[in-house]
């Protein structure tokens, strides 16, 4: 671009280029929350956010603004997205810990705060443990390497615990743990699942069922055994006819739930979180997680419900928009009639004639200016300065559909130009404007 062009442009651009530096959403959603329009404020935040879902920015003014509505749920739910995204923002677990104490649940905003110092330890993880942790695997070869004998002779006990397609794996006769005379192979199952020793329970709930069939006890140890070696399908099998059993029927949800979340399958595992915490007691073991892995669920699906209402909102506006502005500039057109009678018809079509004509508010004349510019052969740097002075233009005559259609231009057919990065964020601007244009209206120069 030659020194004469690119003074004219950044004369034009120096003072536009102050409000690009923060997302215009952010502040105008601060000017909504001052005046106590909350909902307004909420829709600046939902609009980035359907940009961009992981925007740690948008959930935190989400969350404070939540928080101002007394909204303390809502304002968990953006707090806990927003450390979820960025687990080193301490600021929303505090946020997450007084929404709690708002609603008087200070063992829950203890349980947030504690989150913090996990969160600053993680984010500042020492060298040294690298460190350590090299020199240790040498030892863990050493060790590994003392005891072959031991090693080759656990291989086959591991083989012959494979699974079979009944609810007990098929196991060796040495597999199976003596059992004294009269010793009752179901308590001798529970004694080995407390001890963790699962691999050796498993085989004892097939003798157990065989002992007292259909027990529904016998059905949620195995249920139980199977979920801690891993194997998911069998464990969902036992778990179901083991709901029950009256002792802890009822963990038998929670453990089909943990199921359900690793394959995905997020509407059985809400279901049986609250199947849970229905019948739980309110110190029950697994409550406090079950609570915060609904809790966490609810909020994924309202903010996606939200951005799903955003996006259905946003294509009714831009039709609407693309419809009134086209109305606008008609009118706009009309309006500078006049002024296009007092700028001279023979005037020359240069770059420097369009940008006088611009500087002294002849919008219309300096459109028509530039448009016939484009129709001729110019540089490519007077090129795209044309193509964005009218984005520009369009844009101080609030037909904002245009303004953005000429800024996606330039980027578009110019993304390595000295000016691209200006466009872009003339872009964003011009966006937001149209999807506002009736709740803030700019005055005009």
């Amino acid at each position: 671009m030659n020194k004469k062009l690119s003074f004219i442009a950044l004369a034009f651009l120096l003072g536009m280029s102050q409000s690009w530096a923060v997302d215009p959403r952010i502040e105008q959603g601060a000017r909504f929350e001052a005046k106590g329009q909350y909902e307004k404020a909420l829709g600046e935040y939902r609009a980035m956010l359907a940009e961009n879902k992981k925007n740690t920015e948008a959930y935190m003014a989400a969350g404070k603004v939540r928080m101002k509505m007394k909204d303390y749920k809502g304002a968990v739910a953006n707090f806990r997205l927003a450390y979820g995204y960025d687990p080193s923002l301490t600021e929303a677990y505090e946020g997450a810990a007084k929404a709690y104490e708002a609603m008087g649940q200070q063992a829950k905003a203890d349980a947030e705060r504690a989150k913090i110092k996990g969160a600053k330890t993680a984010s500042a993880a020492p060298a040294a443990t690298k460190a350590e942790t090299a020199k240790a695997e040498p030892a863990k070869t050493q060790a590994k390497a003392a005891q072959p004998a031991q090693t080759a002779q656990a291989t086959p006990a591991a083989k012959t615990a494979a699974p079979a397609k009944t609810e007990t794996p098929k196991a060796a006769p040495t597999a199976q743990p003596a059992l004294a005379d009269n010793e009752d192979p179901f308590e001798k199952g529970k004694a080995l699942v407390a001890e963790g020793r699962y691999a050796e329970a498993a085989p004892l709930w097939r003798a157990a069922l065989a002992k007292r069939p259909g027990d529904a006890g016998a059905y949620f140890y195995a249920g139980l055994t199977r979920y801690e070696m891993g194997e998911y399908d069998k464990a969902e099998f036992n778990l179901k006819k083991g709901l029950p059993y009256k002792e802890r029927g009822n963990e038998a949800n929670y453990y089909l739930a943990k199921i359900y979340q690793k394959g995905k399958k997020t509407d059985l595992e809400k279901k049986s979180l609250a199947a849970y915490l229905k019948k739980a007691a309110p110190d029950a073991k697994f409550r406090k997680a079950a609570e915060d892995r609904l809790a966490e669920i609810n909020a994924v699906a309202n903010a996606a419900a939200e951005e799903k209402a955003l996006k259905e909102a946003e294509a009714k506006a831009l039709k609407e928009a693309k419809k009134t502005g086209n109305d606008k500039a008609r009118s706009a057109e009309t309006a500078v009639s006049s002024q296009k009678e007092d700028v001279s018809p023979t005037a020359t079509n240069s770059i420097a004639n369009a940008n006088a004509l611009y500087a002294d508010g002849y919008n219309e004349a300096a459109l028509q200016m530039y448009k016939a510019l484009l129709e001729n052969e110019i540089t490519p740097d007077e090129r795209y300065f044309a193509m964005l002075q009218m984005g520009n233009i369009y844009r101080e005559m609030r037909d904002f559909h245009s303004a953005v259609t000429r800024y996606r231009d330039v980027v578009r057919e110019f993304p390595d130009s000295d000016w691209a990065t200006e466009a872009e964020r003339a872009l964003e601007d011009a966006v937001w404007l149209e999807k506002h244009a009736s709740e803030l209206p700019r005055n005009k120069r």
